[in-house]
C-alpha cells in the first residue's frame, strides 16, 4: 500500500475514499487483512479516532469487516448487493412507494429480457433455467419457498448478460421478496395453489423460450408478474 499523507478537512472521508478506491481497483484483494492501525495512522498521517471513523464508513458500505480483539483488525470484503437492496428499500418506504409500483418496474425490466432469451435460444441458458424449474417442481409450501420461487426470475436477469440490469433487478427482487414474505400465504391450501401456479407458469415460460416463441414468452411473463 503506497499512499501519501492526507492533511485536509474531513480526514476520515478522505481516508475512506482512498481505501475504497484501492478495494474497487483490486489493489487490496478481497479477504486481505489491512495493516495494523498504527501503521495506517502513520501512512495517512491521521489520528486513531480519524482512522476508526473511516473504518466505520467502510464497514457501513460492506467494504470491510472489523474484527475486535487482540488478533483483530480490518479485513477487505466484497460489497454486498443486499446492502444496496436494504438502502433502496428504506428509500422506497420513505418515499411512500407501493409494492405495486415496484412490481411495475420489475415488469418493465424483466419482460424484455425474457423476450430476448426466447429469440436467442441459447442452449446453456435453457439448461440453467431447466435446472431451476425442475428444482421448483419439488418445492413444498413454506416461508423459504417464497424466496426460492424468485430464483427463476433472478436467473432471467443473470442470464440476460447485462450486469447493470442484473444488479438493478436483483435489488428489486430483494425488495419484492421481503414484501412477499409478509403478503403471500406460507401454509394451507392457498399456499399450495400459489406454489403450483408459479411453478407451472415458470415451466410454460421456459417452454416458450425453448420454442423460440418470444411473443408468447413475453405475454405470459407480463401476465405472471
Amino acid at each position: 500500500m503506497e499512499v501519501t499523507s492526507l492533511r485536509e478537512p474531513k480526514m476520515a472521508d478522505r481516508v475512506a475514499t482512498v481505501l475504497r478506491r484501492m478495494f474497487i481497483c483490486g489493489e487490496i484483494p478481497e479477504g486481505t487483512m489491512l495493516p495494523p492501525e498504527s501503521e495506517l495512522m502513520e501512512r495517512f498521517g491521521v489520528s486513531r479516532p480519524t482512522l476508526r471513523e473511516a473504518f466505520r464508513v467502510l464497514e457501513s458500505e460492506s467494504l470491510i469487516v472489523v474484527q475486535r480483539g487482540v488478533r483483530g483488525g480490518a479485513r477487505a470484503t466484497r460489497p454486498r448487493r443486499e446492502t444496496l437492496a436494504r438502502y433502496d428499500g428504506l428509500i422506497l418506504e420513505y418515499e411512500g412507494v407501493t409494492v405495486k409500483d415496484v412490481y411495475e418496474a420489475r415488469v418493465a425490466l424483466e419482460v424484455p429480457m425474457v423476450v430476448q432469451l426466447a429469440k436467442d435460444r441459447n442452449p446453456a441458458v435453457i439448461a440453467e433455467l431447466e435446472r431451476i424449474v425442475e428444482a421448483e417442481s419439488k418445492l413444498e409450501p413454506g416461508a423459504e419457498t417464497v424466496s426460492q420461487l424468485t430464483d427463476f426470475h433472478g436467473a432471467i436477469a443473470r442470464l440476460s448478460g447485462n450486469k447493470t440490469l442484473q444488479i438493478v433487478t436483483d435489488m428489486l427482487h430483494h425488495v419484492i421478496e421481503k414484501a412477499n414474505r409478509s403478503l403471500q400465504p406460507t401454509e394451507g391450501t392457498r399456499a399450495e395453489q400459489a406454489v403450483k401456479k408459479s411453478t407451472k407458469t415458470h415451466r410454460m415460460v421456459l417452454d416458450y423460450i425453448k420454442a423460440g416463441d418470444a411473443e408468447k414468452a413475453g405475454e405470459l411473463s407480463q401476465k405472471h408478474l
